[in-house]
């Protein structure tokens, strides 16, 4: 299935990816400690098994649209359609990653319950405290994770909880075919 492809993919040497934090603009091996980010409960912990599990860093995280937690869905569906994404990570205050807004949470939280967009904060309708990875850990758990947990979107975070990337499932089984 699914996973023999994407492992034998992975196999490959492709780009190295671009790492660089989304909030600071400094590398993953930056200094973003003390930046009140925290990973998520449910964050992936999980170790690589075996020696040549390749990590997520070969999946090329994408850098996301960041968000206020106390922007407007207006404001944030505007900022999605002209990045032309589907998701933005949204932070707190603080800086830190609070939550993640998809389309599909404007539809089913927004629009199909007649709400104003331009009134509603991203809080009410965002999908908060989100499951994380880190740019080291194993490339086949975060694939797993989106499959199973039915995520297009998955938030990337370097070793302090910095925001680094964003994967989309759609882009990381594209490469995986494109590349057999």
């Amino acid at each position: 299935g699914w996973r023999s492809i994407f492992s034998s993919s992975l196999d490959l040497d492709d780009d190295v990816s671009d790492d660089v934090s989304a909030r600071s603009g400094i590398s993953g091996r930056g200094s973003a400690a003390g930046s009140g980010s925290v990973l998520s409960k449910k964050s992936s912990t999980k170790k690589p098994k075996e020696k040549d599990s390749r990590p997520v860093s070969k999946l090329r995280p994408k850098k996301p649209p960041i968000s206020s937690s106390s922007d407007n869905v207006l404001s944030v569906a505007k900022l999605l359609a002209m990045k032309r994404s589907a998701a933005s990570l949204v932070v707190s205050e603080e800086g830190g990653l609070a939550g993640i807004i998809t389309d599909t949470d404007i539809t089913r939280r927004l629009v199909a319950k007649h709400l104003d967009a331009s009134l509603t904060s991203v809080s009410t309708v965002m999908t908060a405290n989100p499951t994380c990875v880190s740019m080291s850990d194993s490339a086949m758990d975060a694939m797993t994770t989106m499959v199973e947990n039915h995520f297009r979107h998955l938030p990337v975070v370097d070793d302090q909880g910095g925001v680094v990337g964003l994967l989309d499932i759609a882009k990381c089984l594209n490469d995986a075919v494109s590349k057999l």
